[in-house]
């Protein structure tokens, strides 16, 4: 087949796409998150993409690596609120599109509240253990929706089966997950102290760096 001919069969498909686009400005806004190899699906439900590209709200972009991002499948812990699931449309099998929103949306904003500069590889590092923590701590939160903050545990001592309450193993694992994000939150507190202290800017990119600074102002002021 000639090029020509390709360039005309392609024509209806990005002029549909662009009538997509022209009806729901935001549209790249959900195709930034939703697998690629599933859009063709979401784009020929032309009834259902505004109320899904309103649910999803604005997405920024973001550069971030985190690797927790989970798999879409039929019992995740957001299914009673995903409306993609709701639609029809969930992309099982590919990356969850509402953790990706949620990556995104959490990179942004805490680069934007924390001023962190995002060529610094160490920085970035942390950021993204926090966002990883954020997903894991929000899992748990869904698997607890039912505010069960017992389990009954069975053991089967000889012929008798013995059962007891135990405070659900979630509830630990939030508070962990809970003290792991509070210590990168405190990691990059002390790091603003440290450049604050040591007359560092924000310009410095390796806590090297930050050391030698220190360690010439402790040189100056001891007189060596």
């Amino acid at each position: 087949m000639s090029d020509a001919v390709n360039m005309r069969a392609s024509i209806p498909q990005e002029r549909h796409l662009e009538i997509l686009r022209a009806d729901n400005p935001d549209l790249d806004v959900l195709l930034s998150v939703y697998p690629e190899e599933e859009a063709k699906k979401l784009l020929q439900n032309k009834d259902k993409l505004k109320k899904i590209i309103k649910a999803f709200g604005a997405v920024s972009v973001a550069r971030s690596q985190a690797s927790m991002v989970m798999t879409c499948h039929d019992d995740c812990p957001y299914k009673e609120i995903c409306i993609l699931k709701r639609e029809a449309l969930a992309p099982y099998g590919h990356q969850c599109p509402i953790e990706k929103k949620i990556v995104y949306q959490l990179e942004a904003d805490v680069i934007q509240s924390l001023d962190i500069d995002s060529s610094n590889p160490i920085e970035m590092e942390l950021l993204w253990d926090l966002i990883d923590m954020k997903l894991l701590d929000m899992r748990a939160s869904a698997q607890l929706k039912d505010g069960k903050l017992l389990i009954t545990v069975e053991s089967k001592v000889g012929q008798n089966v013995m059962t007891r309450d135990e405070i659900n193993p979630l509830i630990d694992a939030k508070l962990d997950l809970k003290r792991l994000k509070h210590s990168i939150i405190d990691a990059f507190v002390a790091t603003r102290r440290a450049k604050k202290k040591y007359g560092t800017n924000n310009d410095a990119n390796s806590i090297e760096q930050m050391i030698l600074a220190a360690a010439q102002k402790f040189k100056d002021e001891d007189g060596s």
